[in-house]
């Protein structure tokens, strides 16, 4: 199933965006902030939902968000940030909840073990409530940068070592680091795919076909994939055209 996620759509009344992206696309990750906030949008949510043929899953508060943060307090923070939204996954019957590993902060640069060791303690919160919960939490690996964690497979199966989390590979990123192929072998952990392109160089979310992401090794890695194919892009027009030409990659595959 094809699902449409834009942080551009956090910035809509959440009745706007439902009805914008349900006459377009059969599934929403929902970006769980701005506007969107579970808690914010739970009562609207439950009002409005059953009157759509729409299914749903979330993408964890990313702003102001460092499950590595070395300062406890900001770290306390932004744990209860996403263990807020978990809880409104399970409210709002919402599946697969998508979160970020750590950023490096000027500290974390200087002591990489420690920022590791601690979004590892961070995961595992997570991972204990979401049994408690019936929520599956997804890992997402993150593109090319200095302050990112979890570019490599290698990084991100070791973040999730010892968990029942499961992996949202996102494509575009994957490509930024040249290690799309990498990523593939993982396929058996990996319940979320986000689909967006660039070029390489950076993480611009370009539409499916502006870029240079294979995704033909995509479709044909993930042939027999059940979840969802989740189009990050720039706001819905962009996301309509990419919607297009996966389907008819997918029809192909």
């Amino acid at each position: 199933m094809i699902a449409a996620s834009s942080p551009a759509f956090s910035a809509l009344p959440f009745p706007q965006a439902l009805e914008t992206i349900a006459s377009n696309f059969k599934a929403w990750e929902v970006v769980a902030e701005g506007r969107h906030d579970l808690r914010e949008i739970e009562r609207e949510f439950l009002d409005l939902t059953p009157s759509y043929d729409l299914e749903f899953s979330a993408h964890a508060p990313m702003s102001d968000i460092n499950i590595g943060s070395l300062n406890p307090r900001m770290r306390e923070a932004a744990l209860r940030e996403l263990i807020a939204g978990l809880g409104g996954c399970h409210r709002l019957g919402m599946d697969v909840y998508t979160v970020h590993p750590a950023f490096m902060t000027p500290l974390g640069l200087v002591s990489r073990e420690k920022v590791a060791e601690t979004a590892k303690n961070s995961l595992r919160r997570l991972d204990d409530l979401s049994r408690d919960l019936g929520v599956r939490v997804a890992l997402e690996n993150m593109p090319r940068s200095p302050f990112a964690t979890g570019t490599t497979p290698e990084a991100l199966t070791d973040l999730i070592e010892g968990t029942d989390l499961s992996i949202c590979l996102d494509v575009g990123h994957a490509h930024t680091m040249g290690l799309l192929p990498a990523f593939l072998p993982l396929k058996d952990r990996i319940i979320n795919l986000h689909v967006h392109d660039n070029k390489g160089d950076f993480d611009a979310h370009l539409p499916i076909g502006e870029g240079t992401v294979d995704f033909g090794l995509v479709v044909s890695a993930f042939r027999d994939y059940g979840g969802r194919f989740v189009i990050e892009s720039r706001g819905i027009a962009d996301a309509v055209v990419s919607r297009g030409r996966l389907a008819a990659m997918l029809d192909r595959a």
